[in-house]
């Protein structure tokens, strides 16, 4: 998509649309950037994350160049204590627990107690999300009227 895009660029600049191919390079190099396997992320170790699983925490395991993963991250802002995210180009562990939950495919992949989310989309881990922290507080609340 950038080398694409690039080139439509340069095919503006020489026919002396220059706005536009100054635009498209700029939208052509951020795409490049973005889906780069080497742009920065959140991340955390997988095995500190497990730590600290449970209904009201969420574990992200994303990957960049994915695209699921980078919707995620965008709807997803901010740095928030209630969800870890582990990139699995950073951490032989999470790759290897992607793999055995069907692989780089199932990115990005969402844990909230027990339940797990392959090919995850916002609404989703939302839905998710809520779940576990109903589940937290029903746990916490106990039994009632001796059940």
């Amino acid at each position: 998509m950038t080398l694409g895009g690039l080139a439509v660029a340069v095919l503006l600049a020489v026919t002396g649309h220059w706005v536009a191919a100054v635009l498209l390079a700029a939208l052509g190099l951020l795409m490049g950037y973005w889906t780069s396997p080497l742009r920065r992320g959140r991340h955390m170790p997988l095995a500190q994350a497990l730590d600290g699983r449970d209904d009201e925490r969420a574990i992200i395991l994303w990957a960049p160049g994915d695209p699921l993963s980078a919707r995620l991250q965008a709807a997803v802002r901010g740095e928030r204590e209630d969800i870890a995210w582990v990139n699995v180009l950073k951490d032989p562990a999470a790759s290897e627990f992607a793999e055995s939950h069907g692989g780089r495919g199932a990115l990005p992949l969402v844990l909230v107690g027990s339940t797990c989310l392959r090919r995850a989309t916002v609404g989703q881990f939302l839905e998710a999300k809520a779940e576990g922290e109903e589940r937290a507080r029903a746990d916490a609340a106990g039994p009632r009227g001796g059940e």
